[in-house]
């Protein structure tokens, strides 16, 4: 019997794998992507986990929503629709977000995380823009207020 659910669980997980695993097909209607880095920086140090989100200025001319989180070295390879690398050449606002870890109350609820990025940088606040073009790959946002 134990076998029997062993070789079960074993097949489902495989399946899942195989299945569950796969790349989206591309979107219907998505255009050609560019591809494109956005370095972030507060006092000239590279900061890691920060998500950068660009939205179109223009939603006539581009829909499509680009974003990534920053690594070791600050930079976040940025993907559109979540998994097709690159961003679609035009302007976006672009925003910024990073959160502190989640931290119990003495009565054990789980307190609101406090931002660590100014919300000056937070999406529907951001003033900072980028125009993607085919010949620049990397972005560079140097932000200041670190809290």
């Amino acid at each position: 019997m134990k076998i029997l659910r062993f070789a079960v669980v074993f097949i489902a997980i495989l399946v899942l794998f195989i299945f569950g695993c796969r790349k989206p097909e591309r979107p219907e209607g998505m255009p050609d992507l560019t591809p494109c880095i956005v370095s972030v920086t507060f006092g000239g140090e590279k900061i890691e986990g920060v998500g950068v989100q660009l939205h179109p200025q223009d939603l006539t001319t581009n829909e499509w929503v680009s974003g990534g989180r920053t690594d070791v070295n600050g930079k976040a390879i940025l993907k559109t629709g979540a998994y097709f690398d690159g961003a679609v050449p035009g302007t976006y606002i672009v925003s910024f977000q990073k959160f502190a870890e989640p931290e119990l109350s003495p009565d054990g609820m789980l307190l609101q995380s406090k931002p660590l990025i100014p919300k000056k940088y937070m999406q529907g606040q951001s003033k900072e823009t980028i125009t993607v073009t085919k010949e620049q790959k990397e972005y560079v946002f140097e932000l200041e207020g670190l809290k």
